[in-house]
């Protein structure tokens, strides 16, 4: 059985590679993949193409990520646009844990299902697709997020939803709400969404917590 799966999306592609198959396995197979997509490219007169990789209980380092990104060098046009994984990175974890002021839930959130917080949470966890993850405060994500994320429900305008929403449906924040485009150049892995000075709900890089909610980051400093 193939270590590396191939699935068609709305905007490219999503490779899903089995955690239980050694890294070499999933390279090897990914390469046959890579192959395949460019001969049916190259049917349908094509030379573009994008992929996500998702590793599945395998986090990936940057060493394997170069190595999957060196198998692109036969194809120009072909270009990886995420990596991700259904775990976390432990120091990532223990330094959202050691946060006082942030209660933790722990679940799976699943199609047709709502949990709702009031103030803060920290879920770690996964949120299915046409699963909604609401709460009245800040939101901090760990973990999969393909469904929607409500933070401030209903009107609080400073609150923040922080994960990696690259793959989710919508974020919203109050009353703004973002239908998520995964060509946005904003949105990544490590940026935060936040109701910018338009009231018009953004993403900036989590660097930029500090600049544009400074009470927040004193909180969560504290």
């Amino acid at each position: 059985m193939a270590s590396a799966t191939l699935k068609g999306k709305k905007d490219g592609y999503e490779i899903q590679l089995a955690a239980s198959a050694s890294f070499a396995e999933n390279l090897s197979d990914l390469a046959a993949l890579f192959k395949q997509v460019q001969t049916q490219q190259a049917l349908l007169h094509e030379e573009s193409a994008k992929f996500t990789i998702a590793s599945g209980e395998r986090l990936l380092d940057e060493d394997q990520k170069a190595a999957i990104q060196a198998l692109l060098k036969p194809y120009p046009g072909f270009q990886i646009i995420n990596f991700s994984a259904a775990v976390i990175p432990q120091t990532k974890v223990a330094n959202l844990l050691a946060t006082p002021h942030v209660p933790v839930a722990v679940g799976v959130i699943r199609s047709g299902q709502e949990r709702r917080f009031d103030g803060d949470v920290l879920f770690i966890g996964a949120v299915h697709y046409g699963g909604v993850l609401r709460a009245t405060g800040n939101i901090f994500c760990l973990g999969e997020v393909a469904g929607i994320v409500h933070a401030g429900y209903p009107n609080d305008a400073e609150a923040i939803a922080v994960g990696d929403f690259t793959r989710a449906t919508q974020v919203h924040i109050a009353d703004t709400m973002d239908i998520v485009d995964a060509h946005n150049t904003k949105l990544t892995a490590h940026s935060f969404a936040y109701v910018n000075d338009l009231h018009a709900l953004d993403y900036a890089d989590d660097i930029a917590l500090k600049e544009l909610r400074p009470r927040l980051y004193q909180k969560l400093e504290e």
